[in-house]
């Protein structure tokens, strides 16, 4: 476990490894209910989602699924991804994979394993354009999409380098936004943002 010295206040923090994370679990340290993540080597915890939240990632992850099938696997909302760089472990709202016969049984995905990553935001939206934006692009991780609740878009960061997303842009309603990483399909943004989905 390594320490790390506050500047100016002497106060020192104790930042957990991965490895660290993955005993604390095993061991129960957690409540089987605690919603927490390792961000940068902190554990953080996380504000329980609303209904809309909750609503909005099953209607993505349903989405996703019905484009995916067995070509690329849907992780959804509390798995997490590995991310050895930034010392962290997110549980994105959902995750798009490469396709592994064995779901990853024994190995948590890497950021070199992942095609897409999305979060719903609404009360997190400053969280997932801030620490969670900034740890994806470091990660490598090729995009990243925000559905922003709260101005109704969806925000796609893609191109990462040095740290950062070099292409961001906002899709509006109307618009089909196409899966990544070599998959065909697409999903329409009226149905990413939409109250109902039809069968």
């Amino acid at each position: 476990m390594a320490l790390q010295l506050e500047p100016r206040t002497g106060i020192r923090r104790h930042i957990v490894s991965l490895d660290e994370y993955d005993r604390m679990i095993e061991a129960g340290v957690f409540e089987p209910e605690a919603r927490v993540e390792l961000i940068r080597g902190e554990i953080v915890d996380m504000p329980p989602p609303g209904p809309e939240h909750e609503t909005s990632v099953t209607r993505l992850h349903l989405l996703f699924f019905e484009q995916c099938r067995r070509r690329a696997i849907v992780w959804p909302q509390g798995n997490s991804i590995g991310l050895p760089q930034s010392t962290s472990r997110p549980q994105p709202d959902v995750t798009i994979l490469k396709w592994r016969d064995d779901l990853y049984s024994g190995k948590r995905p890497m950021p070199e394993d992942v095609i897409l990553i999305a979060e719903v935001a609404d009360s997190s939206l400053k969280l997932d354009r801030g620490s969670k934006l900034g740890l994806y692009a470091e990660a490598g991780v090729q995009e990243y999409w925000v559905i922003n609740l709260v101005d109704g878009i969806v925000e796609i960061y893609t191109n990462p380098s040095a740290g950062k997303y070099q292409v961001v842009r906002a899709a509006h309603e109307g618009e089909t936004l196409r899966l990544p990483g070599g998959l065909d399909g697409g999903v329409a943004v009226s149905d990413i943002l939409s109250q109902e989905l039809t069968p």
